[in-house]
């Protein structure tokens, strides 16, 4: 399987500097497919608690915690890294790459742009 690493372009919003990747929830959803188990990859949901719906199989450690928690993730894995819109997803992107997480992936625009595309969630109160 071709890594997620070797198509994706560099973040626009850096300047050029390779700190992490940015595809929309299309493409991830794709690359899920392709990886049934997901063995290669994190979900990592960085928002607060706030959100009513995960993607299924994520682990939720909100952006305000990630330096305190980030050992618990295993960064030979392709960490995907979204919120609800894509702004704390990118923050908790850097945040990862300064901590030593070289492959970082932030879903463009989201859970919201995720559950636009048809992508699956569970609601985490129910």
């Amino acid at each position: 399987m071709k890594s997620i690493l070797s198509f994706l372009m560099p973040d626009s919003s850096n300047n050029g500097k390779e700190d992490y990747k940015s595809i929309p929830p299309e493409e991830i959803m794709n690359l899920l497919k392709e990886n049934t188990h997901n063995s290669e990859y994190i979900l990592l949901d960085v928002r607060n608690g706030d959100g009513s719906t995960v993607i299924p199989g994520s682990v939720e450690i909100p952006l305000k915690e990630i330096e305190r928690k980030f050992s618990q993730l295993d960064f030979d894995k392709t960490i995907i890294v979204y919120c609800r819109s894509g702004v704390r997803s990118r923050e908790a992107s850097k945040k990862l790459y300064n901590l030593g997480a070289k492959n970082i992936v932030n879903m463009d625009d989201g859970i919201l742009a995720w559950e636009r595309a048809g992508g699956s969630v569970i609601n985490k109160f129910q």
